[in-house]
């Protein structure tokens, strides 16, 4: 979320082959290597060799400007799936990652991929600067031969803190949306588009989308619930949203065996979490001016703040009226 060459954390090796393990036993099915930048990790290909033997949907997030041939034919061995960040032409892609030659260095990258038979997704941060440049990112994706294009509105998130009054305004979300809509529907699609983000009036409906309902209020039965585990580069452990304040935090790779803390986790201090995305959800969710809820933000923010995020922040936009992205069970 906030990678850059200052950054030199690193999870220990034999960390994440002991979560890598535990993942299925905790009803996890799939897995995200992520970073930075997963590709400068010295034993990646050993990783995901475990992570594909144990059963784990496999997903490399990368800037692919890494990606050698031999990465390639391992990844399509293996059945990864490879998701490469590009926001814009080469022009503004290389402007907003700050490196001469980062476009085309990764489309050598996709091309290599692409020729390998890996599954490729295409996922494009669109802020107010590059919003103007969406059919090109569009057709660069169709051409490079990628399989799904997920669409990014900028977050008041990591790097997005810093520019983050280039997020879209409720007329450019709208527009956005009715352009992936277009997309969607289009005669002979050749990728599937969608928007990362929850959708207002699914989460209106289904309140577990964003939190668990208690017992029999919620339709499948769950009483207790965390969707997504987030391992960070330091070992801390978190329910849901990478950007959590850490004091909602599962606990840390270091202090024992992942299944122990998680199921501490549930008996002890999961009702403070809980707690947590259900003001968050009754704040924001049933009067959001837009479409599309930027949930992982306003959970982030809010974890942060004791006062209500409407209290503490002076405009909505302040709080992020950009949408943001939105398994275990007990």
């Amino acid at each position: 979320m906030e990678g850059g060459p200052w950054r030199r954390e690193r999870l220990p090796f034999d960390w994440i082959v002991d979560s890598l393990g535990v993942a299925p036993e905790l009803g996890i099915g799939s897995v995200f290597f992520t970073g930075g930048e997963p590709l400068m990790y010295p034993r990646l290909a050993e990783l995901a060799r475990v992570a594909a033997a144990g059963g784990l949907s496999t997903t490399i997030c990368t800037n692919a400007t890494l990606v050698r041939a031999q990465d390639a034919d391992l990844f399509a061995s293996l059945g990864l799936n490879v998701h490469v960040s590009i926001d814009g032409t080469a022009d503004y892609h290389d402007y907003f990652r700050a490196v001469d030659g980062a476009f085309r260095k990764a489309e050598r990258g996709v091309k290599l991929l692409v020729g390998a038979g890996v599954p490729l997704t295409v996922v494009t941060t669109i802020s107010r600067a590059n919003l103007h440049q969406f059919s090109e990112i569009t057709q660069w994706a169709i051409d490079a031969g990628a399989h799904r294009l997920l669409v990014q509105p900028l977050l008041d998130l990591g790097r997005g803190t810093a520019i983050r009054s280039q997020q879209l305004s409720s007329a450019e979300l709208l527009k956005l949306i009715m352009m992936t809509s277009d997309l969607a529907h289009s005669p002979g699609r050749r990728i599937k588009p969608s928007i990362i983000g929850g959708s207002k009036r699914f989460l209106l409906a289904h309140p577990c989308a964003a939190y668990v309902c208690n017992g029999a209020g919620c339709h499948r039965g769950v009483s207790a619930e965390i969707k997504k585990l987030v391992v960070r580069e330091d070992g801390t452990i978190l329910p849901e949203v990478t950007n959590l304040d850490h004091r909602y935090a599962i606990g840390n790779v270091a202090d024992g065996p992942l299944r122990n803390l998680v199921r501490a986790f549930f008996a002890t201090r999961y009702a403070e979490f809980d707690r947590l995305c259900r003001t968050t959800y009754e704040e924001f969710v049933p009067d959001w001016p837009d479409p599309i809820v930027p949930w992982d933000q306003l959970l982030a923010m809010r974890s942060r703040t004791e006062l209500p995020l409407k209290a503490a922040c002076t405009v909505r936009r302040d709080c992020g009226g950009s949408p943001a992205p939105s398994p275990m069970t007990a």
